[in-house]
């Protein structure tokens, strides 16, 4: 009888199957019927102005000038360097040394994509990464042929808002109208983040930043009012899933770090992640409100068509061609170079203020670092060996309990500022504000 069975449903299922692949009874619908071709005209004509060698030899030549291709260029050895990473390394317990792969996101090629389509890189890193070319933007295929409705993306990655890096939970969208914005592949990297192991946030309440002890940063004293907690941990390697905390081998941990990591350009364009700081005067300006924002974007400038005469402007160099410019300025190099001149002499000040308080802040030339040393243990520096990833079972917690949080927070705005190399021209009026606000917290 099972037999029987099985041999009826074996014979329906053939029938079935044979039944699906007839086409006779299968009638189409029907779509709207195509535009006619202009006798003469290549169908392919709209296609080869993008899908072209002329068109594409350019534009690499021009990335081939860009930063991103070259590098940062060290003035005073003349080397560029590609500032490209991207390994982390696992011990032999099998924890995770978490050092790069965080900043492979940004630094790697590999790290960049891997962000883009699942939403953070690989926690091990990549044993093999390279520097961001011009796949790791534009991806292979356009996301949209329907250029009347979604805009000409020329096949972006990614062109919706973007996760804050100092605080994942919230998103950035360089679209003044909130829809999407070619800018938020910029954004994407060109914002304030913590440093590889997440410590360092926006040294705000709102924030509630933690050690790795999880212990709070931000407290209030009911003498010397809010402080700020610098702290430095030895302790057996956190838990990075799909990694093991380890049993054997230990890592440092600190939120002793530079603070702002450096080309936050998007922050100061839109105004947001800089401080207000309790107590000054000099308030900032709504975030989203600059001319700039609302009438320019990071395409239109920075790849704009190369200044006549020139092949190292404009384009994918991404180096001002000032095209964009002549609209509002008439005369944009000259406005830019006096507007820069304004803005060191006013950074200048606030360095000067930073080191009125030489207790805290350490100042050579126009650099400005944080004492972050051990008040409870004589002002000795923090430790720093044994270094990470040794079995040695020396363990340490050391903190500075008594840095006021305004000046803090005026050392975030510090870097926040001086981090943007278009010295604030990305949002003047807010740059401008977050200096004058930050040397009133220092007073």
């Amino acid at each position: 009888m099972k037999t029987l069975k099985k041999g009826i449903f074996l014979l329906f299922s053939v029938i079935f199957v044979l039944q699906g692949c007839s086409h006779d009874d299968y009638v189409p619908v029907p779509g709207p019927a195509g535009t006619n071709g202009t006798d003469g005209i290549a169908g392919t004509a709209s296609c080869e102005s993008c899908h072209s060698v002329a068109h594409k030899a350019p534009i690499i030549a021009a990335y081939g000038e860009s930063v991103h291709a070259k590098g940062v260029l060290n003035e005073a050895t003349g080397v560029y360097s590609q500032h490209t990473y991207g390994t982390n390394t696992t011990f032999a317990d099998g924890s995770l040394n978490s050092n790069r792969a965080f900043c492979s996101q940004c630094h790697s090629q590999e790290g960049y994509i891997d962000t883009k389509m699942y939403g953070k890189p690989n926690p091990r890193g990549y044993d093999n990464y390279t520097s961001i070319s011009c796949t790791g933007c534009h991806g292979t295929t356009h996301r949209s042929l329907n250029f009347t409705t979604d805009g000409n993306d020329y096949g972006l990655r990614n062109i919706d808002a973007v996760p804050q890096k100092t605080n994942p939970g919230f998103f950035l969208n360089a679209s003044p109208t909130d829809g999407v914005s070619s800018a938020n592949t910029c954004i994407g990297c060109h914002q304030a983040r913590p440093d590889s192991n997440g410590y360092y946030k926006r040294p705000v309440i709102e924030m509630a930043e933690k050690d790795a002890s999880g212990n709070v940063v931000i407290t209030n004293d009911p003498v010397k009012g809010p402080l700020y907690r610098f702290w430095s941990q030895r302790k057996l390697a956190d838990a990075i899933a799909p990694y093991p905390a380890g049993t054997t081998y230990y890592k440092n941990y600190s939120n002793t770090g530079t603070g702002v990591h450096a080309s936050e350009q998007g922050d100061l364009w839109m105004g947001i992640n800089g401080i207000d700081i309790e107590g000054t005067t000099t308030h900032l300006p709504a975030s989203k409100t600059a001319a700039h924002f609302k009438s320019v974007s990071c395409v239109k400038c920075h790849m704009d068509t190369p200044k006549t005469g020139t092949t190292n402007t404009g384009s994918h160099t991404m180096k001002l061609a000032f095209n964009v410019c002549v609209s509002c300025h008439p005369t944009p190099e000259a406005t830019l170079e006096t507007f820069h001149t304004k803005f060191d002499t006013e950074v200048s000040k606030l360095v000067a203020a930073f080191a009125s308080k030489p207790t805290y802040f350490k100042v050579t030339g126009s650099s400005v670092s944080i004492i972050a040393y051990d008040s409870a243990n004589g002002n000795t520096p923090f430790p720093t060996t044994p270094a990470s990833g040794t079995t040695t079972a020396t363990t340490w917690y050391q903190s500075r309990t008594d840095f006021p949080l305004k000046y803090v927070q005026a050392y975030w705005n510090y870097k926040l500022v001086t981090g943007d190399e278009g010295k604030g021209v990305h949002n003047p009026l807010y740059s401008m504000a977050l200096i004058q606000n930050s040397i009133e917290a220092l007073k």
